[in-house]
């Protein structure tokens, strides 16, 4: 099961992606302006403006690090020329695509962000290079690229961001579990299913015990963090839009309600309390999940962000990675997005930073920020640019998010410049989580009042400017 190939092949089947690298003539540019984007059609690369120095905004230090080491090696007579910062990709006042629009000249040159905060948010991008159309529409993510750039080429995914289902291997040998996987899946025959958890749980005598702590949970479901809650609502089938229609989540679905069932039932176990003993409260319950890396439960969901490789060296576990469990034999499936890069409208140096975007997405570099990273690559699986990668725990991590869903990344058709998916997170859907849970509300009535509060917020935002 530790082979990437056979995950990369799953990818193609199910995106349906193919990749064709193709040799095409760019309009020569002699000069640049310091308003567009100059190629070389002799060198194949865009032209670097006098006095250039580009910022490329990254989330990590190991990542920029390494890229302006590479950046050295690669171009000698450029060495100091492209330098970083830790900016974030995720929206802030300083950080993502909220970050360039506020900071504007400001913010770095190139910039990594999160691929549905680009929706609706291109006027302080840069429009691309025909170029990087041709790369981003037939070696990235397809999928999320031709979703994001409806408007124009503006951002090119590089990674998958998201989080897999993982186990800790050591806690469970040392609880004695049976880690047995006759059907390869790399989730053991003991604990494939949520019923099988569930019933272990209830089963177990007192509470579990792990490198002198108390396990107080088997695996901590999310209620009040509604983005790493989602999987829970997909254990009866429902997947949000899946109509393809962004006026219509799907919340009215019988597959929501046994989704809401699931939690229901989550609570009816053995599965989390707290120290007291008692059943952990619903508005306790938002985001635990880095716990899970020093020791805290045996399941968990791990974000492609987390230090996982630091973790299992720093307490000597080993933490393995697969699918979700199913439940009534329907697979759980957590959500995933992309980060990519775009180039900053504001940029003095449009050509300069065009070059570095297009050293981005070489195979070398490629390979560079994955190895100085926990992300991987959502790219075409036979892209040209497609990184070698060594590490058993991204093989791994890449298996387990083979069941993810790509989070709806479509504007409201009204109203382009807002994001359908904000239907999730606008509506409170946590209360209604919280209330399954607690007993307050049955299934049935938080499906009907969710399903109202989304036609309302919908009618309100679907309206032309």
């Amino acid at each position: 099961m530790k082979k990437l190939g056979l995950v990369l092949t799953a990818f193609v089947a199910i995106f349906a992606l193919s990749a064709c690298k193709t040799e095409r003539g760019y309009a020569d540019c002699e000069t640049p302006d310091g308003t567009q984007a100059c190629w070389s059609a002799d060198d194949e690369e865009f032209k670097w403006e006098e006095g250039a120095v580009i910022e490329i905004g990254v989330d990590s230090d190991d990542m920029g690090a390494a890229l302006v080491e590479a950046w050295n090696a690669a171009y000698p007579e450029l060495a100091d020329k492209l330098v970083f910062r830790n900016y974030g990709s995720a929206n802030g006042e300083s950080s993502g695509v909220q970050g360039i629009e506020t900071g504007q000249g400001e913010a770095p040159d190139v910039a990594l962000v999160i691929d549905n905060e680009v929706t609706g948010n291109i006027a302080s991008l840069l429009g691309l290079h025909e170029y990087f159309g041709d790369l981003g529409s037939e070696q990235t993510h397809n999928v999320v690229y031709e979703a994001i750039n409806t408007k124009g080429d503006y951002y090119l995914p590089a990674f998958y961001d998201g989080m897999s289902f993982s186990w800790n291997e050591t806690m469970l040998e040392e609880l004695g579990v049976d880690l047995a996987d006759e059907n390869g899946d790399n989730l053991p025959d003991a604990f494939d299913t949520w019923e099988e958890i569930f019933a272990m749980a209830d089963e177990w005598e007192g509470r579990p015990e792990f490198d002198g702590n108390e396990i107080l949970e088997w695996f901590p479901i999310s209620l009040g963090e509604v983005w790493s809650g989602y999987s829970s609502v997909t254990a009866g089938g429902w997947q949000l839009f899946s109509s393809g229609d962004l006026t219509d989540p799907g919340f009215d679905d019988a597959e929501f309600e046994a989704g809401l069932a699931f939690i229901e039932e989550f609570a009816s176990h053995d599965m989390s309390v707290d120290e007291t003993g008692t059943q952990k409260a619903a508005d306790a319950m938002g985001w635990r999940w880095d716990a899970y890396l020093d020791g805290a439960f045996p399941f968990s969901l791990v974000g492609t962000w987390q230090d996982v490789d630091g973790k299992e060296a720093e307490h000597g576990y080993d933490f393995r990675f697969s699918p979700m469990p199913t439940y009534d034999g329907t697979q759980l499936t957590p959500f995933m997005k992309t980060k990519g890069f775009v180039v900053n409208a504001f940029t003095e140096y449009p050509s300069a930073a065009s070059e570095v975007l297009r050293w981005l997405y070489t195979q070398d570099t490629m390979e560079t920020m994955i190895n100085s990273s926990a992300y991987l690559p959502a790219l075409e699986a036979d892209a040209a640019i497609y990184p070698e990668i060594d590490s058993v725990n991204k093989e791994e991590f890449a298996a387990g998010m083979f069941y993810n869903t790509l989070e709806p990344a479509g504007a409201l058709p009204n109203a382009d410049t807002i994001r359908a998916m904000n239907v999730y997170y606008s509506i409170t859907i946590e209360d209604f989580y919280r209330a399954v849970w607690d007993g307050t509300m049955t299934p049935a009535e938080a499906q009907d009042a969710i399903a109202s509060a989304a036609d309302a917020w919908i009618e309100a935002n679907n309206v032309a400017e």
